[in-house]
């Protein structure tokens, strides 16, 4: 069909195909009068490109979602446009806050580290893929909250960005597929319930201990069987724990994590403590 007759079909415009196809998502064939010619898959791809479009989808995103893994994409700009509206709604905060108090040197502030803890997040997010990026986004981003003040914090705050800058974790060939079924909002909810319990075991060591013993046991029997040795989880936290070792994650980025949160310092103070604790009580 002639892009009169494609426009119809799919409820949209000429100019709007004309651009799909000068952006190269649309490559339709040409008649010999010189008229392009959409087939059915055209037709089809731009009506799965008319959605995209208006759920907000950018072109490049579109682009890898009509010759990639959907799935996987469709993941990834759902997490961008969620970061984009919990920025926005901060930003929305903001204004209210200026038009009650019109202190501006204090939303200033407040702007100034929101913006650098979002910095350390999207660098976050692209020096470790998907499903862990989001772990420790996760994990780091209440210990951002707080302006960087001194110039330490500062000087560690440019650590942080060049290590997270200069890093990338390869996920070896064997571990992508369970990385890939991870990153889920299943996982992902999985992921906040871990960070959530961990918090608890941090704040009271002891209570949480006698609270938790059952599970406790049941997890390290568990790390001891050869069904858990051979499986995925083991091997990725294997990797994980000699990437961390071999690549300055433990003796780079995480004192320079401290030094530009003293919040997170505190937290690294009292989980030390409740290490101490539970290899008082289990020996490891």
């Amino acid at each position: 069909m002639l892009i009169h007759e494609a426009a119809v079909c799919t409820n949209t415009t000429k100019k709007a195909i004309e651009y799909y196809c000068r952006k190269g998502l649309l490559n339709p064939a040409y008649s010999e009068n010189g008229y392009r010619v959409f087939s059915d898959k055209d037709v089809e791809d731009l009506k799965k490109i008319s959605l995209l479009r208006s759920l907000g989808v950018s072109v490049e995103d579109i682009r890898s979602l009509l010759h990639g893994d959907d799935s996987t994409v469709l993941q990834r700009v759902l997490d961008e446009q969620a970061r984009d509206l919990q920025r926005r709604k901060e930003q929305n905060d903001l204004l209210r806050e200026l038009a009650a108090s019109m202190d501006w040197d204090a939303v200033h502030c407040k702007i100034t580290a929101i913006e650098s803890r979002e910095s350390v997040m999207e660098r976050l997010m692209k020096a470790f893929p998907g499903f862990w990026g989001k772990s420790l986004s996760l994990h780091f981003r209440p210990f951002l909250m707080e302006p960087v003040q001194t110039k330490e914090q500062e000087n560690a705050y440019h650590e942080v960005c060049e290590y997270l800058d200069s890093v990338q974790m390869e996920i070896p060939e064997e571990l992508e597929q369970y990385m890939n079924d991870l990153d889920t909002q299943d996982a992902q909810d999985v992921s906040l319930q871990t960070n959530n319990a961990l918090s608890d075991a941090v704040s009271d060591p002891e209570s949480w201990l006698n609270d938790n013993r059952e599970m406790i046991d049941q997890y390290l029997a568990l790390q001891k069987t050869p069904e858990y040795r051979n499986s995925p989880a083991a091997r990725l936290m294997d990797f994980l724990k000699t990437f961390n070792q071999e690549q300055g994650y433990n003796t780079i980025f995480i004192p320079a994590m401290r030094r530009l949160s003293p919040a997170y310092d505190a937290y690294i103070l009292k989980l030390q403590k409740a290490d101490q604790i539970f290899s008082q009580h289990y020996g490891q």
